[in-house]
């Protein structure tokens, strides 16, 4: 969102060498990362990466066409892109680096994508919902994903499998209206904030019903959904009247939501929004929650889980506090095992790391996946895990601003 954004400063950013593997002396349990021909074109970011039940990714990513921005996808086969299709169009988007569209599969045949579309007035923005009965051959029309018709923001939108439909969650600027007014506090003195909510809708697309799940959360940073049996597990950073800012789960049963709970106590006190969201995903019983914080000055990449799903957590253990960025995903592999991705400012570049770990508190020496040329952040490097394989892509500037994809196989 656009209210109380704060961005960590990091050191200076130049461009940095071609090759995306560098030498090391360790024997890495992932192997060597191999560069996938990217189908995203000239100018494209944003990208989204899901997968679906049966281990097939999609690539989901923004790219300019003519006076429109394009909402574009792509399927992998193997090791090669097939050709993208373009999804749907505007004029009228809002695009922002943060807050990226997606295509997410629901089953075999129901899938759903989301994308941000400018209010006539003002400067709030809506989330669209539209979906497929074919796989990603056709899609219908868009409608608004939320319900209340308010010159807010309504964004960091999370699609997921529910049911035989789709459920949805996101952050929603409609507290801040009181009154008629967009104000700051209400009539009591006390401070307004972004909520989050939540919606089911049926498998044609149909909304069936909406509820708010916290009434004040981080402005701006990403929710994520991971499916266990027939639960949703929620993670999104939360927000106190004292702007303590920490990771928050909450686990949907049926149609109940249980309590928020904090995942763990950093006390992060930050008046303004990091940008920097968690990251969850299940294999099994096994659960894997990533996030950044900057308590007490020190930036650091921290993974908890859950052996018993995610019923209870370890304390967290810190994957990297030295010069990260955050930018963190997430990969349960199973066994115990999981993966974690994140980006990490080193003199002149940034990189994308990744590192596997184990629920022992073990973990292997971080990999590099890319360096990336850039003196800004430029997206939320996505991750996924199809079986065999770790699977990557980021923006990158190299020459011209472009999505990339990698993929690195984990040894046997």
């Amino acid at each position: 969102m656009k209210l109380n954004i704060i961005i960590l400063p990091v050191a200076t950013l130049m461009a940095c060498a071609e090759p995306i593997i560098e030498e090391s002396d360790y024997q890495y349990p992932l192997q060597e990362p191999v560069q996938l021909v990217s189908p995203a074109g000239v100018s494209s970011a944003q990208p989204h990466l899901s997968i679906s039940h049966n281990d097939q990714v999609i690539l989901s990513w923004i790219e300019p066409m003519e006076s429109q921005d394009a909402l574009k996808f792509s399927i992998l086969n193997d090791s090669d892109w097939v050709e993208p299709r373009t999804l749907a169009s505007g004029e009228n988007w809002f695009v922002n680096w943060a807050d990226f569209p997606s295509v997410t599969p629901i089953n075999d045949d129901l899938w759903a994508a989301h994308w941000l579309v400018t209010q006539e007035d003002g400067y709030g923005y809506d989330a669209v919902i539209s979906t497929s009965k074919d796989s990603g051959s056709s899609w219908s029309e868009p409608s608004l994903l939320h319900s209340d018709g308010t010159p807010t923001e309504h964004g960091f939108v999370t699609l997921f499998p529910l049911q035989s439909g789709i459920g949805a969650v996101w952050l929603d600027g409609r507290n801040f209206i009181q009154d008629g007014e967009f104000v700051f506090e209400n009539s009591s003195g006390e401070l307004l904030g972004m909520g989050l909510r939540y919606a089911q809708f049926d498998s044609n697309g149909e909304h069936m019903l909406e509820q708010e799940l916290n009434n004040f959360v981080c402005d701006c940073c990403q929710t994520d959904v991971a499916l266990i049996d027939e639960d949703a597990l929620l993670v999104y950073r939360g927000r106190t009247s004292g702007e303590v800012r920490d990771i928050h789960f909450q686990r949907l049963t049926g149609n109940a939501w249980g309590p928020s709970k904090v995942i763990h106590e950093d006390g992060w006190v930050i008046e303004g929004c990091p940008i920097n969201g968690p990251t969850i995903d299940t294999r099994g019983d096994d659960v894997a929650v990533a996030w950044f914080s900057a308590a007490n000055g020190r930036p650091t990449v921290k993974l908890a889980w859950s052996v018993n799903g995610g019923k209870d957590f370890s304390d967290p253990i810190e994957v990297d506090s030295e010069g990260s960025f955050g930018h963190v995903d997430v990969v349960s592999i199973g066994n115990g095992s999981s993966a974690v991705s994140w980006l990490r400012s080193e003199e002149d570049r940034v990189s994308l790391m990744v590192q596997k770990t184990e629920n022992t508190g073990e973990m292997d020496p971080p990999l590099l996946v890319a360096n990336i040329n850039s003196t800004r952040p430029l997206d939320f490097p996505q991750m996924v895990y199809d079986g065999s394989r770790l699977i990557f892509a980021w923006t990158d500037i190299g020459g011209t601003e472009r999505v990339q994809t990698a993929f690195v196989n984990l040894k046997p």
